[in-house]
């Protein structure tokens, strides 16, 4: 367990958006059209995409900082309210002509029955990103780590992006990301990138049917990309990563999975907090692996705190003295 002695300063740049929840019972069929009706019960938003994360480096104890791009319209003002509310320092840039993404979701008995979106998916604007470029070369000294939160929507344009990671990379500040799409090379010489094995499988052009394989795709993430580590996620099995120019699996947290929703952005924002508190990358993924661990429990997008990661690391630790005295009383 990570040492948490102060307070890290994170920076995240990336695509934010609302998520949108409309909650009720579905118990018939319309008679206009052969489609469920959900009377509504309840409705809730909360701050998805690179928000998640942000709200997921809040409930860890992070001062947070974020940039992007939103539109002129309602959506923004409330994606900046929330962000507000869990004291994020916003530097959003209102762009004429976009909208602010916002995925919403029919709900019922905890299943999505339909989701409709409203956003932009092209690029920010050239003056854009001249604007955000320039806000971080005036704040990059006050960040511990950035965080790329990718989502396609067009923030993280590739001219951006190696703006974003060149310059950090000369004041000695890591970039993590999290990537969308198969060209990487958007994402040349970043610290670390975080794919899943289907995400690393395109990237690599590298088919990952087993060890050997794995092995590979890991060596050409940090070759062909010039990154400074090299992790493959690897769902239940745990995490993969290059050690010593060799193949090591970090394996999960063996707990029961209730959703998966949103565990990429705690897994971004808990390795981005372990290591802008100066841990090495193995003990910043074992600290990521205990707090997807949490949010795998949680239905819907959802945060971890300290508090719990660590009740979670005292029942692992208990488990696993039952299981030797077991094995020893066998």
């Amino acid at each position: 367990m990570i040492k948490v002695e102060r307070k890290p300063k994170v920076l995240v740049i990336g695509d934010l958006m609302i998520d949108s929840y409309l909650i009720g019972a579905c118990d018939r069929i319309a008679l206009d059209a052969p489609v469920p009706i959900v009377d509504i019960k309840e409705e809730k938003d909360v701050l998805g995409g690179a928000g998640n994360v942000i709200r997921n480096l809040a409930s860890l104890g992070a001062k947070v900082s974020v940039m992007s791009v939103v539109g002129n319209d309602d959506n923004a003002r409330l994606l900046k309210h929330m962000l507000d509310e869990i004291e994020t320092k916003s530097f959003l840039l209102e762009q004429n002509g976009r909208k602010t993404s916002k995925k919403t979701r029919i709900m019922s008995a905890n299943q999505q029955i339909f989701r409709f979106d409203h956003e932009s998916r092209n690029n920010i604007s050239f003056d854009s990103v001249k604007k955000l470029y320039e806000k971080l070369q005036e704040k990059i000294k006050a960040y511990d780590v950035i965080l790329l939160a990718d989502y396609g929507k067009g923030v993280l344009t590739k001219d951006f992006t190696q703006k974003i990671i060149s310059y950090a990379n000369k004041n000695n500040v890591k970039t993590i990301v999290d990537p969308f799409g198969i060209d990487y090379s958007k994402y040349q010489g970043a610290y670390l990138i975080i794919p899943n094995k289907s995400e690393a499988s395109a990237a690599t052009d590298i088919e990952i049917e087993n060890n050997d394989r794995l092995l590979d795709a890991l060596k050409e993430i940090k070759n062909k990309f010039e990154t400074q580590e090299a992790i493959v996620t690897l769902s239940e099995e745990g995490v993969a990563l290059l050690k010593d120019n060799k193949l090591s699996v970090l394996p999960t947290v063996p707990l029961e999975v209730f959703d998966v929703t949103g565990s990429g952005d705690t897994l971004l924002a808990s390795i981005g907090f372990a290591l802008a508190l100066d841990n090495d990358l193995v003990t910043s993924l074992e600290f990521a692996n205990l707090a997807t661990g949490v949010v795998l429990r949680k239905a819907g997008t959802a945060t971890v705190s300290i508090d719990e990661i660590q009740s979670d690391q005292v029942y692992l630790d208990r488990k696993i003295i039952e299981t030797n005295l077991s094995c020893q009383v066998k």
